[in-house]
């Protein structure tokens, strides 16, 4: 009995030092995305759905801006997304 809890001191005490001595791991940000009602092109005036996608960036920013770079990309996808949207006329 005391051979299984002095093992399970042990293993708790290198889960902890090992939690403390190592760095976490690089979390991710996972894009946002959102689905809008848009314009196919800008020339075109048929209204499809769109998924918006915004990547942060590493780019730099003048000291004044409080912003946060960004890199938007959008597409082209099936109305369903966009069916609990108002859908302009």
């Amino acid at each position: 009995m005391l051979k299984y809890i002095l093992i399970a001191l042990i293993t708790l005490e290198l889960i902890l030092l090992s939690g403390f001595v190592t760095s976490p791991a690089n979390g991710t940000m996972r894009d946002s995305e959102i689905f809008i009602w848009d314009y196919a092109s800008l020339s075109n005036y048929k209204v499809v759905c769109k998924k918006m996608i915004f990547h942060p960036t590493n780019r730099r920013l003048p000291e004044s801006s409080d912003m946060k770079p960004i890199n938007i990309h959008s597409q082209v996808v099936n109305d369903e997304y966009c069916s609990n949207l108002t859908k302009p006329v």
